[in-house]
């Protein structure tokens, strides 16, 4: 009967949609295999003794996420998109690892706003003790 349960649970592990990463239009995928780089810039910020560090595409809004410090217990890095991609600012969709490891910690990332103007990302982040909180990254 235990084993049933668990088998059970399992599969609905299994089962869960994974988030999708933002697919590429016509025009990336032509500009991708023409051999053009895609545009990626560099945003870093620091508060309350962790690092944030963001490798932004800015053709796919994807970004690569480093976060380095004591309060985190060392660093833990993703990759993390908007839910829409078209947009500049909004919620946040984590690569599953990433959220677990995050969660882990109690810290969960909510919105991100790009400012081109400014040349900022702005990110609303949940962590302990401390509530919902904005991040700027330069």
């Amino acid at each position: 009967m235990l084993r049933g349960a668990v088998f059970a649970m399992a599969m609905v592990a299994r089962t869960q949609p994974a988030p999708a990463m933002p697919r590429r239009g016509m025009l990336n995928r032509v500009l991708m295999h023409a051999g053009f780089a895609d545009p990626i810039e560099h945003f870093e910020g620091t508060f309350y003794g962790v690092t944030a560090k963001l490798d932004l595409n800015m053709r796919t809004r994807v970004a690569d996420v480093s976060l380095n410090g004591v309060p985190l217990g060392g660093r833990v890095s993703g990759t993390g998109w908007l839910k829409d991609s078209e947009a500049e600012a909004g919620t946040v969709i984590l690569e599953r690892g990433f959220a677990k490891r995050l969660h882990r910690r109690f810290v969960s990332i909510h919105s991100a706003r790009l400012d081109r103007q400014q040349h900022t990302v702005t990110v609303s982040v949940n962590v302990p003790v401390l509530g919902v909180i904005e991040i700027v990254l330069q």
